[in-house]
């Protein structure tokens, strides 16, 4: 039996998916088999919920979670953290379910969080890569160059979702005060992280566009990310510092 420092839970959250979730669902069972997962699908209504619940009938370790409508990203990823401590896990991996982050990338966060609280994966540091192209990846270049040199944090990438946490860590941040609900919500979690003094570090990956379905990244939400920016850099940048070790290198 698995002590709770070996358990692992692989979440992530749903919204509209068929077309991949069950191809995500193959790749993470063949990368990561004797890991838990976790969905928490927003009432698709393409289906994927019922896709969701057929293959749990036959796996155990798929738990789901059906909310009744499309209440955030950042918000069913603070369910994810509740989840995982309330359920014994010793660490939660977290990554989007359209393909656009790697299953077989999964065991490098897993290494690397041997020696670390937090792994974030990056698409932006040696050895990363992005496949977005024109306006997007300018886009996301600059906010996550932003973010590095005005909040100080010797990180490549702030705005992806394929993490790695010990949970027991998890227990230090104040989940319930963090106050993103969309894309931001990485960004405030990553902060909020660096200043309880968890120990971080990143690894490289490598992002792939989504291959079907719509992008549900709007120009809302990159406003709602500048905001959360703002916030923390003249907001409270200075509460609940603490000194950390940080190594921004690939393990």
């Amino acid at each position: 039996m698995k002590s709770n420092a070996q358990k692992v839970l692989i979440f992530t959250a749903t919204y509209n998916e068929a077309e991949e979730i069950e191809n995500f669902y193959s790749r993470v069972k063949s990368t990561v088999a004797s890991a838990d997962i976790l969905v928490i699908d927003d009432s698709s209504p393409d289906g994927t919920g019922a896709i969701l619940d057929r293959l749990a009938t036959r796996d155990p370790q798929l738990h789901i979670i059906h909310r009744h409508s499309k209440l955030g990203l950042g918000s069913a990823h603070k369910v994810a953290f509740e989840y995982a401590m309330n359920h014994g896990y010793g660490v939660l991996v977290t990554m989007d379910a359209d393909l656009s982050h790697l299953p077989e990338q999964i065991p490098a966060l897993l290494s690397a969080l041997d020696q670390h609280d937090f792994i974030i994966g990056s698409r932006y540091m040696k050895g990363g890569s992005c496949n977005y192209t024109g306006y997007r990846k300018g886009v996301s270049i600059c906010a996550n160059y932003l973010c590095k040199t005005l909040l100080g944090i010797p990180l490549d990438e702030f705005t992806t979702s394929f993490r790695a946490f010990r949970v027991e860590k998890l227990r230090m941040v104040d989940l319930q005060s963090i106050k993103s609900s969309g894309y931001a919500f990485f960004l405030e979690t990553t902060v909020r992280i660096h200043r309880h003094g968890l120990r971080m570090n990143q690894v490289p990956i490598s992002f792939q566009n989504r291959q079907s379905g719509i992008s549900k990244i709007s120009g809302f939400e990159i406003l709602l990310g500048v905001k959360m920016l703002l916030s923390l850099l003249f907001g409270s940048s200075s509460s609940g510092r603490a000194g950390n070790s940080i190594k921004a290198s690939a393990e």
